[in-house]
């Protein structure tokens, strides 16, 4: 028998190729859960998620609150649309609906 026989086949592995093979099977990075947008995310098998897992998601999407002044709010929506309309100087009516189109999203409203 050969090395290229059937029996053979695929057992043995010269360093070259083992090394390819190593490159190839390594591990790749899986992002955590928490690290997702709140439109990637399920809706929580228990109903409604909890505000503080959410807090940067609400930062990413207004960079100009604080994180604690997002936890502070509690995902209430007056308080977090009050924020964003002073952040940011748009009306009121303009804050209330990126507040309940996030809020909506995070499957808390």
């Amino acid at each position: 028998m050969n090395k290229y026989s059937k029996h053979n086949r695929g057992v043995k592995l010269d360093k070259a190729n083992k090394a390819d093979m190593d490159d190839k099977m390594e591990a790749t990075p899986i992002k955590p859960e928490a690290s997702l947008r709140p439109e990637q995310a399920g809706p929580p098998p228990g109903g409604k998620v909890k505000w503080p897992t959410q807090v940067k998601a609400a930062k990413s999407q207004w960079g100009k609150l604080s994180e604690a002044e997002i936890l502070k709010s509690d995902g209430d929506q007056q308080q977090l649309s009050s924020l964003v309309q002073q952040r940011y100087h748009i009306d009121r009516h303009l804050a209330d609906k990126q507040v309940k189109t996030f809020l909506d999203q995070c499957n808390l409203a």
